[in-house]
C-alpha cells in the first residue's frame, strides 16, 4: 500500500511543474503513441493484407497448401515424383517441382499463343517489387491493377507469424514494366483488345517482368499471369517467394464474351459475396458478370424511379441492392476487367415485386402471382408473369430499363430475359379479355409483348437499340416465331438447351449470333436433387469440372465458331446462398474459364484429360485458396502429392 505522505509529495511535485514542462511531456507522450501506432500498423501491413471472408472461410486450413517436410519431389519424365527427404541431399517442395517441371506453363487459363518457360527460379522479397511505367492517362487503372497484383503475391506468403525480414532473396530488385498502346480505353467493350505479351528475365541481378498490351485490360491480364508465375517455397530457407526467371508469353482470348451468370433472386447474396465472385472471375480472366437479379420469388433491386419494386419485392429491408451500391459494384468490377449486365426477366419469372399496380390504380401488372397449384402455371413455385394486356407494364419497364442503364453505364449489352413463358397462365387469366381471344396462338401475344418491350428499351437507351441485346432461348426463338419477332441483326440468343438438342444448331442456321450456356455442361447448380416435393430435380446429374472443361460446342459445325460471340456458365440459386457460393463455383468455373479463354485442344484419341491439366488446376486451386476462396476439392490429397497416379 502507498502511504498518504507519498501521495501528498507526488501531488506537490505536480503542482510546482511549469506549464512548459507539462506541454513538453505531453508532446513526448503523443510522439511515443504515434511511433507505436506506426509500428503496429507496419506489423499488420507486413502480414500483407491476407484476404479474409467473415464466417465462410475461417475454417479453411492454411496447411492445405503446404508440403510435408518429410518429403521431397524430383522432376522425372515431365512430372514430379515423391520420395523421402532423407534419401537425397537436395530437398525440393512439391510446388517448386510442379512449377519448374516440364515444358508447359503452370498458369490458368493456359495462354492461347506461343509461350516458353525456363527451368530456373529466383527467390525474392515482396518489398523488392516496383512498378515502372510512363502511363499517366489510365485514370488509376494501372495503379489499381498493380496493387491487386501485389496483394495476390502477398497472399501466397505462409509466414503469418514469422519475421519476414529473414526471408532470403537472390536478386536486387523485381521490376515490373508496363506499356499500353491505347491507354485512354478504360471501358470494356465487345471489340476491346484484351491481348498481352509478357516476358520475365533475370538481368544483372534484377528480375525484369515486362507486360505489353494494347489496352489496360490486356495489361491487367498480363499482371494476373505474372502473379501465377510466383509461388511460395516453404522448404527453401524456411520459406521464400520464388519466380520463374525465363518466360515468354503471347496471349489473347478466343472469345470476347466470357461470362458467369449468378441468380440472386431465389436466395439473396450480399454485395461482399458478389465482389468475391468478381475477384474470382478476374483471377480466371472472365469478363462478364450476368446478374440475374429478379425472378418470381423476389425483386431485391432498388429502381429509383419505381421504388415500389423493391418495397414489394425484397425478402426483407436489409436484402436490397441500393442503386448507389450497384454503381459502386460496377466500378469495382471494371477495375478487375469485368463488366456487369443486369437482367430483369420478362414476361415470365416476374411475380413478387409486381403486385402493387392495382393499389396505385395501374391495374394488374402481373398475373398468376403465387397461384396454386403452381405446376399448372409455371415450372417452379412461386408463379408469376407480366400482364401483356396492361399498357402500364410497358411504362414501368421503360423506367426500369432507363435506371439500369444509368446505374451500370452499360449501353452496349442488355439482357431482356424472355424464357419459359407459361401460356396456360395467360390463357387462364386473360381469356375474358376480348383482345386476348383474338389470338389463336398465344405465342403471337408473347411475340408482340417482346416487340413492345424492345421499343421501350430503345427509348430508355436514348433512342437506339443496344447493339448486343440478349434474350434467352425459348419457344419464341424457334421457328416460325423467331424470324417474325426476334430480329437476328439486333438480338443475340443465349442458348441454354442441351448441346445435343437441335436448338443451337437451328438458331445458327437461321443466322442468329449466340452465347452458349448448354445446360448439360455449363449449368453449375445441377445435381443436388429436388428441392420441392412435386416434380423431379430440374437438371440432374452433377456436372464435374471435367464435364465443364471438355465441352467444345463450336467443334460440332464450322458455323458455330463464326456465330458464337461467347459462352456463359450459369449458377441458379434455388439451393444456394453465399455460404456455399465459392465451392459451387470453383474450380468448375475455372475449368470453364480456360475453355473460353484459350480453348485448348482435347485429344479425342486420348483417354480422359491430360495430366498437365490436373497439375495446373491443382496449383490454381492452391492459389485461389491462398487468396481467400473456398475452392472445392479436386480429389484426395494423396493424388496431389503423387502426380500422375490418379489418372
Amino acid at each position: 500500500m502507498v502511504s498518504s505522505s507519498r501521495w501528498l509529495w507526488t501531488l506537490q511535485r505536480i503542482k510546482i511543474m511549469k506549464a512548459s514542462d507539462l506541454r513538453r511531456a505531453l508532446l513526448l507522450l503523443l510522439l511515443l503513441c504515434g511511433v507505436l501506432m506506426v509500428y503496429f500498423f507496419s506489423q499488420q501491413t507486413s502480414r500483407l493484407n491476407i484476404p479474409h471472408i467473415p464466417g465462410t472461410l475461417d475454417s479453411v486450413d492454411s496447411s492445405a497448401i503446404k508440403t510435408d517436410v518429410r518429403w521431397t519431389w524430383a522432376c522425372t519424365k515431365d512430372h514430379c515424383e515423391k520420395a523421402p527427404a532423407d534419401t537425397t541431399n537436395r530437398v525440393q517442395s512439391l510446388t517448386t517441382c510442379n512449377m519448374l517441371c516440364g515444358s508447359s506453363l503452370k498458369v490458368w487459363p493456359v495462354p492461347s499463343g506461343p509461350s516458353k518457360i525456363g527451368t530456373q527460379s529466383a527467390a525474392f522479397l515482396i518489398q523488392q517489387i516496383q512498378l515502372e511505367t510512363s502511363l499517366k492517362k489510365t485514370f488509376g487503372y494501372i495503379e489499381h491493377s498493380f496493387a491487386a497484383f501485389n496483394n495476390s503475391v502477398a497472399s501466397y506468403i505462409q509466414k503469418r507469424d514469422g519475421d519476414l525480414t529473414q526471408v532470403r532473396s537472390d536478386i536486387d530488385n523485381f521490376i515490373v514494366k508496363i506499356s499500353v498502346v491505347f491507354a485512354h480505353v478504360v471501358k470494356l467493350r465487345m471489340n476491346t483488345d484484351e491481348s498481352y505479351n509478357l516476358t520475365v528475365n533475370l538481368n544483372r541481378g534484377n528480375i525484369v517482368a515486362s507486360v505489353q498490351a494494347k489496352t489496360v485490360f490486356g495489361a491487367r491480364h498480363g499482371l494476373e499471369t505474372l502473379s501465377q508465375l510466383i509461388w511460395w517455397d516453404e522448404l527453401d530457407s524456411g520459406g521464400t517467394l520464388k519466380i520463374v526467371t525465363d518466360v515468354i508469353i503471347q496471349d489473347k482470348p478466343v472469345l470476347p464474351y466470357r461470362g458467369i451468370m449468378l441468380d440472386t433472386s431465389r436466395n439473396f447474396i450480399s454485395l461482399n459475396a458478389i465482389k468475391r465472385v468478381i475477384d474470382g472471375m478476374a483471377a480466371n480472366k472472365l469478363n462478364v458478370f450476368h446478374w440475374h437479379v429478379s425472378d418470381s420469388q423476389s425483386f431485391p433491386l432498388e429502381i429509383p424511379s419505381v421504388p415500389q419494386m423493391h418495397r414489394y419485392g425484397a425478402y426483407q429491408n436489409d436484402m436490397v441492392y441500393a442503386a448507389r451500391d450497384v454503381t459502386e459494384l460496377v466500378e469495382y468490377a471494371r477495375l478487375r476487367g469485368v463488366r456487369i449486365v443486369i437482367e430483369i426477366d420478362t414476361p415470365a419469372h416476374a411475380g413478387n415485386g409486381w403486385t402493387w399496380g392495382a393499389q396505385e390504380n395501374l391495374g394488374e401488372l402481373a398475373v398468376c402471382v403465387n397461384a396454386q397449384p403452381w405446376f399448372m402455371y409455371c415450372g417452379e413455385p412461386p408463379c408469376g408473369q407480366l400482364n401483356p394486356e396492361n399498357p402500364q407494364v410497358y411504362e414501368v419497364l421503360e423506367r426500369i430499363y432507363r435506371d439500369i442503364i444509368k446505374m451500370t453505364g452499360e449501353d452496349e449489352i442488355f439482357h431482356i430475359g424472355g424464357d419459359e413463358v407459361n401460356l396456360d397462365c395467360w390463357e387462364q387469366y386473360l381469356f375474358k379479355n376480348l383482345s386476348s381471344t383474338n389470338y389463336t396462338d398465344l405465342h403471337n401475344l408473347w411475340g408482340e409483348f417482346t416487340l413492345k418491350i424492345l421499343n421501350r428499351l430503345d427509348r430508355a437507351n436514348g433512342g437506339k437499340r443496344p447493339p448486343y441485346t440478349i434474350a434467352w432461348s425459348s419457344n419464341l426463338s424457334r421457328r416460325p416465331y423467331n424470324i417474325k419477332y426476334l430480329d437476328r441483326n439486333s438480338i443475340i440468343i443465349q442458348s441454354w438447351g442441351a448441346s445435343d438438342w437441335s436448338e443451337t444448331r437451328e438458331l445458327i442456321a437461321d443466322g442468329y449470333k449466340v452465347i452458349l450456356s448448354h445446360v448439360n455442361a455449363w449449368y453449375l447448380d445441377c445435381g443436388f436433387g429436388r428441392w420441392r416435393e412435386r416434380g423431379e430435380a430440374a437438371c440432374d446429374p452433377y456436372r464435374p469440372w471435367q464435364t465443364v472443361y471438355i465441352h467444345q460446342p463450336w467443334t460440332y459445325d464450322p458455323l458455330y465458331k463464326s456465330h458464337t460471340l461467347g459462352a456463359e456458365a450459369c449458377l441458379w440459386s434455388e439451393q444456394l446462398d453465399e455460404l456455399s457460393l465459392d465451392a459451387r463455383l470453383w474450380p468448375r468455373a475455372a475449368a470453364f474459364a480456360e475453355r473460353v479463354w484459350s480453348d485448348p485442344k482435347v485429344d479425342p484419341d486420348m483417354y480422359g484429360i491430360a495430366e498437365d491439366v490436373y497439375t495446373r488446376l491443382t496449383l490454381h486451386r492452391d492459389r485461389m485458396m491462398a487468396r481467400g476462396f473456398g475452392v472445392e476439392a479436386l480429389w484426395p490429397r494423396w493424388c496431389t502429392q503423387n502426380p500422375g497416379m490418379c489418372l
